[in-house]
């Protein structure tokens, strides 16, 4: 599978198969400034994340998998919701700490997928009162809890995320919530569609909020089978002061 650059240009391709093109597409992914909240989602081409069965499973075609990987590689943490635990698979990263966000601390149903690697790293985001319910549904897990608040500030979960892990670079993988909830804090969108996206915006969802943002689009892929991918960042001088 391979990675075709079509803007900026020059045009480029960069091979997935080998480590020379994964190491060009890593260089090309790689987090803008000392500090960055980065979303990552795939969506249909009318700003869709979920599929008719809950999931974003029936969205994600060509490379996007293998990408999500490569940006995974290169954050400091990855934060998801509980609701995507439990509408689909997601493996733990296997170099970077997962971070888990839940209120009510209910994980039962999850399908979250351990590869045994060394490097596995779970917190859960959630109020100490939930310590309980949290590690009876992750039974064998190794769960670090992080104490939150049941209405803590964006800016504040994200400083408390930092701190815990001295992570500089975040990637917010979703769901829905999440993402809106951390949208004024995000200083970059990755989206990848399969299709072009049906209104002006280069990718960006219809329902994601705050559209006043100065998005650039820094960059946009394709691949062998005709994803889109998307790269906004918000220029130098625009972004929301980092969390710590």
């Amino acid at each position: 599978m391979n990675l075709y650059r079509v803007f900026p240009q020059p045009p480029a391709v960069f091979s997935l198969t080998d480590t020379d093109g994964i190491s060009e597409v890593r260089s090309a992914y790689s987090p803008v400034g000392t500090d960055s909240v980065r979303a990552i989602m795939v969506t249909s081409p009318l700003g869709e994340t979920l599929d008719s069965a809950g999931s974003s499973t029936a969205l994600s075609l060509g490379a996007d998998r293998r990408l999500l990987g490569i940006v995974r590689e290169g954050s400091d943490a990855v934060i998801v919701g509980a609701s995507t635990l439990r509408a689909e698979p997601v493996p733990l990263p296997r170099t970077t700490p997962l971070v888990v966000l839940t209120r009510s601390g209910d994980l039962h149903g999850h399908q979250l997928v351990s590869r045994g690697a060394a490097g596995e790293r779970l917190v859960v985001a959630t109020p100490q009162c939930n310590a309980d319910r949290v590690r009876d549904a992750l039974e064998g897990f190794t769960v670090e809890l992080l104490d939150i608040s049941e209405d803590i500030p964006a800016e504040a979960l994200v400083g408390n995320i930092r701190s815990h892990l001295g992570a500089d670079h975040l990637l917010v993988e979703g769901g829905r919530t999440t993402w809106e909830y951390l949208a004024p804090l995000t200083t970059e969108l990755l989206i990848a569609t399969a299709a072009p996206p049906l209104n002006s915006r280069q990718g960006i969802p219809p329902w994601w909020p705050v559209p006043e943002r100065p998005w650039d689009m820094a960059s946009l892929f394709t691949d062998d089978a005709r994803m889109l991918y998307y790269r906004h960042v918000i220029p130098e001088g625009g972004a929301p002061s980092p969390a710590r």
